[in-house]
C-alpha cells in the first residue's frame, strides 16, 4: 500500500512539469512565422533570378527578357508583388517596415517585422 503511494505521489508531482512542458511544445508548433519569413524569401529569391533588379524609391523592379515588369514593395503592413502595375500577391504580412536598396552591385531587403512575441529587424540579401 505504501508502494502504491508512493508511485502516486510521484506521478502528480510529475504532472505540472509535464503540462507546463506540453504548452511550450504547443506554443512552438503554431507559432510558423519563421516559416512565412523563410517563404517569402525563397519566393523573391527565385522569382527574380534571372531578372534585371533596380531599385526605385524603395521598391524592387524586376525586369523579365519579356519587358513585363514585376514590382515588389511595402505597402500596408505587407510585402507585396505587382505584375505590370496590375493587382498584387501577398508575399508577407505583419511586416512593420521594409525597403529594398543595392549596395555595392547586391540587392537587399531591410525588414523590421513581428513574430508571436517580439518585433525583429533584419536585412536580407537577395542577389
Amino acid at each position: 500500500m505504501l508502494l502504491n503511494l508512493a508511485i502516486a505521489v510521484m506521478l502528480i508531482s510529475l504532472f505540472p512539469l509535464i503540462i507546463t512542458n506540453i504548452s511550450i511544445f504547443k506554443a512552438s508548433a503554431q507559432d510558423n512565422y519563421d516559416i512565412n519569413v523563410e517563404l517569402c524569401l525563397r519566393d523573391l529569391i527565385a522569382e527574380t533570378k534571372d531578372m534585371r533588379l533596380v531599385v526605385v524609391n524603395k521598391e524592387l523592379l524586376a525586369k523579365e527578357d519579356t519587358y513585363r515588369t514585376y514590382n515588389y514593395s511595402f505597402d500596408g503592413l505587407r510585402i507585396i508583388r505587382k505584375a505590370e502595375n496590375s493587382g498584387y500577391v501577398i508575399l508577407m504580412e505583419r511586416v512593420k517596415s521594409a525597403r529594398f536598396y543595392e549596395q555595392n552591385g547586391s540587392f537587399y531587403l531591410e525588414m523590421t517585422y513581428q513574430d508571436k512575441w517580439r518585433v525583429i529587424h533584419e536585412v536580407f540579401q537577395i542577389r
